[in-house]
């Protein structure tokens, strides 16, 4: 079969993407991964070494070419309701200020009113005193009216919280009772409306990112959509494999216009992500619910999405569960590049954080740990992201504070065919990821299979999917329930020698039993025989 996956990002990085591809090619079929060009991997076409072609769209010039052409429509109605509210304000101050006017005149009372202050009688006074009273009770309802409103812009983003902490305490409970199945689960639902078009959220929402606020592009959205559709249409593929939420309506373009089965796999839950813009989580939501019925197949990232996704959306395929589980490969002795990289001597102990530095993955609460551990110990951060400047900014305040040489360092992200041998120097590695979100709270991420594969135990949050690897194996340790700098620093500072080396060997059991050959491959592969013959639904 000829098959297309589509992604949102560079492909280069993302190790799941890559291993579905590579075992579908050497299972017989010709796979084409559609990514976005960046400035880490700008070459528009890429061959793997067993035949899997990455093709990387430029998007970027046509969609800011159709964002120009269209912006009269968008620009229009916000340049009509300025317009308005600028007539208006001058109806007001021209109307205030003229001869006569309501200023004029209280301008005129006032002088009369305190020249006569001296003939007032008792009456006088008590009227003036009510007066003033009248004025500060209007003045206090007013004021807290538009405190009140303020409160309310706020309010979606609590709700958000209070709704995602309800389902997950929600969720722990019945994990804890064994009673997964057969119970009506909980679901985050979409603040969009249903009737409301895609056209109207570039109105309404984007507005916000012009006056310096911080907005989701759905007109973006849109056009990149539509560049990768023409894309993958060109290439005739007989299945269209979409990775993320975003390239849903991608998928569903594609299947209209070809008549091709679409799988859909859900690298987490995204209506629960750490989303860094205004409206995203509830257009992740708004995807979910007009497309997942769609799908041929489909796949989540473990048991406790399945579940999620199994409640939250009962009309969508059952979820085929593919974890982030690597492809097991023999291991070389250590050639010492994490300490080089580093600067550190091999003697050093690591503790090593590696991956994306993001939002609500506790890593300022990580990075100031660093100065608390023992002197034999160093925290290596691996990666990159939005907040390294705020990462080393406070890695410098803590150096500055204890006059400690840095204990912890920042080097760039290994390449991902080389990612084992960097892993290898680490003496432990750990997921911080805080447990703000429903998503971080059932998550799964490749580190959790990255780190035991080089032999590096693991020290992971306290919540159920990490915690049962780790319990389960005895590949690591879990942190105590509320995340902070100094449980972090005593838990490592606590680590012997014989523990670490306990931890390893539970990283080798844990390994040869979940990986990607032994386990998920065959379900990728099963899921693609059972979708392959079927006719795209209507």
């Amino acid at each position: 079969m000829n098959i297309c996956m589509i992604v949102h990002n560079n492909v280069t990085r993302d190790g799941r993407v890559l291993r579905e591809a590579n075992s579908l090619q050497r299972a017989g079929h010709s796979v084409t991964v559609l990514g976005l060009a960046d400035a880490d991997a700008a070459s528009p076409v890429e061959y793997l070494d067993n035949g899997v072609r990455i093709f990387r769209v430029f998007w970027l010039a046509n969609a800011y070419r159709s964002l120009i052409l269209s912006a009269v429509f968008r620009v229009l109605p916000v340049f009509i309701v300025l317009l308005a509210i600028l007539a208006g304000i001058v109806w007001a101050v021209r109307g205030l200020f003229t001869a006569g006017g309501p200023l004029s005149q209280a301008w005129n009372w006032l002088v009369a009113t305190f020249a006569n202050i001296v003939h007032w009688g008792p009456l006088d006074y008590a009227y003036f005193v009510f007066l003033v009273l009248i004025g500060g009770t209007l003045a206090f309802v007013v004021w807290s009216a538009v405190k009140a409103y303020l409160r309310l812009l706020d309010a979606g983003a609590q709700m958000k919280a209070d709704e995602e902490d309800a389902i997950r305490r929600y969720a722990e409970a019945l994990l804890k009772e064994g009673a997964l199945n057969g119970i009506e689960f909980p679901a985050l639902k979409s603040r969009i409306p249903n009737w409301v078009p895609d056209w109207l959220l570039t109105i309404l929402m984007e507005p916000m990112e012009w006056f310096g606020g911080h907005a989701t592009r759905f007109t973006l959205l849109r056009y990149r959509a539509r560049e990768m559709t023409e894309v993958a249409k060109r290439l005739k593929p007989d299945v269209i494999h979409c990775h993320d939420c975003l390239t849903l309506p991608t998928g569903w373009r594609i299947k209209k216009a070809l008549g091709i089965p679409l799988i859909y796999d859900a690298h987490e839950i995204y209506e629960a992500a750490a989303a860094r813009m205004p409206g995203i989580t509830d257009y992740y939501a708004r995807l979910h619910r007009k497309y997942l019925h769609r799908v041929d197949g489909f796949i989540a990232v473990n048991d406790s999405a399945a579940l999620y996704y199994r409640h939250a959306y009962p009309d969508a395929p059952k979820a085929v569960v593919i974890r982030n589980a690597i492809v097991l490969t023999p291991s070389e002795p250590y050639d010492g590049r994490l300490h080089d990289a580093a600067d550190l001597p091999l003697s050093q102990k690591i503790l090593l954080y590696q991956g994306g530095y993001s939002a609500e993955r506790g890593l300022p609460i990580l990075v100031r740990a660093a100065s608390m551990l023992p002197d034999d110990w160093t925290l290596v951060m691996m990666g990159w992201g939005p907040i390294a400047g705020q990462l080393k900014q406070i890695a410098a305040q803590s150096a500055q504070r204890t006059g400690r040489d840095p204990a912890v360092r920042f080097i760039p992200p290994a390449p991902q065919k080389e990612l084992k041998s960097w892993t290898q120097g680490a003496t432990v590695g750990i997921i911080p990821y805080e447990g703000k979100m429903l998503n971080h709270w059932i998550a799964t991420p490749n580190k959790l299979w990255e780190y035991p594969a080089a032999s590096v135990p693991l020290v992971v949050q306290p919540f159920p999917e990490m915690r049962r690897v780790v319990n389960s194996y005895h590949c690591g340790w879990v942190l105590p329930e509320t995340l902070t700098a100094g449980g972090i620093a005593d838990l490592v500072a606590g680590l012997t020698p014989e523990a670490i080396s306990q931890a390893r060997l539970g990283c080798m059991r844990f390994i040869e039993a979940d990986n990607w050959t032994a386990r998920y491959e065959k379900r990728l592969l099963e899921l693609y025989a059972a979708v392959a013959p079927a006719k795209a639904a209507a």
